[in-house]
């Protein structure tokens, strides 16, 4: 009895699904026309949507235009870009030290004191090197002025020839002497051998210094050297003469432009990367050595034809985008693209400068279909005429 009422339940499920099924695939019946106008609808003829101009069954271009936005396909300066981290250095950096041991006698500038070249930034006390440079100096008086009266006798030939000879290397001997002990004494004066900016002192006058004493730093800062490293994948475009842009923590918002002044003659070998040096104009003296900046390298930079990325229709790994004619005509065009940047993509085959694409409304868009330019005042084209804005309305009928 059970299965007797299992059986007879499951021929009900099955009626049920059956019947659901046959309702969903059966073809509906057309209304009548008395049901038309019953219902309030137009008479047979009177544009029921499905007649030319009204439909989307019909072919392309017999309905109303797609309403879409253009942009003019342009040229552009387009280029890439390798991002890189590096060490601000200043142009010329030295410490300056003592050469010799001694008592320091004058210090001659401030903490942060810019110098000219050949400035005397410090003296150490030089007076025995001061007396020999004032005994050589007059004995090479001396050997001149006998030299001048032994050359006055040998006109009269009153002197050989051979003292005069003798003299003139006398003469020599004491040029070269105090050649040597002028540059004993340059030795206890510290002059700055380029123009740049000192640092702190680290000495105080009257101190007792040995040769390798630190007294200062000497900083040229008005070019600042960039050092940083790219992978080797990059050698074959990096070059002198490349454009960088570089960007601070401490100058927010700011950047500072170089170009690369050299690379690298080897490749690291545990990094894989090649060395590259830029340098950077510091006239304001803003940046200072050591500072870690963000560097842009830009490279290969070129013309190149440019749209707006979301003109793309991607299908199966081709791109695509819709031209529009000037009879507002869309056509769907296969282009080869290249580098992308934010917003846009380079385009290097399939498109002309001046084609114009559309950037919104593709996904309406079929090939001979008619476009309605939205933006037509922007892209500087007469408005469409009344032909290419779709049929005007049908008469309704009475209700």
């Amino acid at each position: 009895m059970r299965s007797a009422i299992l059986g007879f339940t499951g021929l009900v499920v099955i009626a049920v699904i059956g019947g659901g099924l046959y309702y969903y695939f059966a073809p509906q019946s057309a209304p009548t026309a008395s049901s038309a106008r019953g219902a309030g609808g137009p008479p047979p003829g009177m544009g029921g949507g499905m007649g030319a101009g009204g439909g989307r069954g019909g072919p392309p271009g017999m309905g109303r235009p797609t309403p879409v936005l253009v942009t003019k396909v342009a040229t552009e300066v387009f280029d890439d870009h390798v991002e890189a981290i590096g060490t601000s250095a200043a142009n010329e950096s030295i410490t300056v030290t003592a050469k010799v041991p001694g008592v320091i006698r004058s210090l001659n500038f401030g903490d942060g004191q810019f110098v000219e070249k050949g400035a005397e930034i410090a003296a150490i006390n030089a007076g025995e090197q001061d007396g020999r440079l004032s005994a050589e100096l007059a004995n090479y008086d001396e050997q001149r002025r006998e030299l001048q009266r032994i050359t006055d006798l040998a006109k009269s030939n009153n002197v050989s020839q051979a003292r005069i000879d003798q003299q003139t290397s006398a003469v020599r001997k004491a040029e070269a002497n105090l050649a040597s002990a002028r540059a004993r004494v340059a030795d206890y004066r510290i002059a700055a051998p380029f123009a740049g900016v000192l640092g702190t002192r680290k000495v105080s006058l009257g101190a007792l210094v040995s040769p390798g004493t630190v007294i200062t730093t000497l900083d040229d800062i008005s070019t600042i050297k960039l050092d940083f490293a790219v992978p080797e994948t990059f050698l074959a475009t990096l070059r002198p003469g490349l454009d960088i842009e570089a960007t601070t923590s401490a100058y927010q918002g700011e950047l500072f432009k170089g170009q690369v002044v050299s690379v690298d003659s080897r490749v690291d070998t545990d990094t894989r990367s090649v060395g590259i040096r830029a340098l950077v104009p510091n006239k304001q003296a803003r940046l200072k050595p050591g500072m870690l900046m963000v560097i842009d390298l830009i490279k290969d930079r070129r013309q190149s034809l440019m749209i707006p990325e979301q003109a793309l229709v991607p299908e199966n790994n081709k791109q695509y985008v819709f031209t529009v004619a000037p009879d507002n005509t869309a056509s769907r065009v296969q282009i080869v693209i290249g580098r992308r940047r934010v917003g846009s993509v380079e385009v290097l085959e399939g498109l002309s400068e001046g084609d114009i694409v559309v950037t919104e409304g593709t996904m309406e868009l079929r090939p001979g279909g008619k476009v309605q330019i939205l933006n037509q005042d922007k892209m500087g084209a007469s408005p469409p005429s009344a032909d290419m804005r779709g049929p005007a309305p049908s008469p309704r009928g009475p209700s």
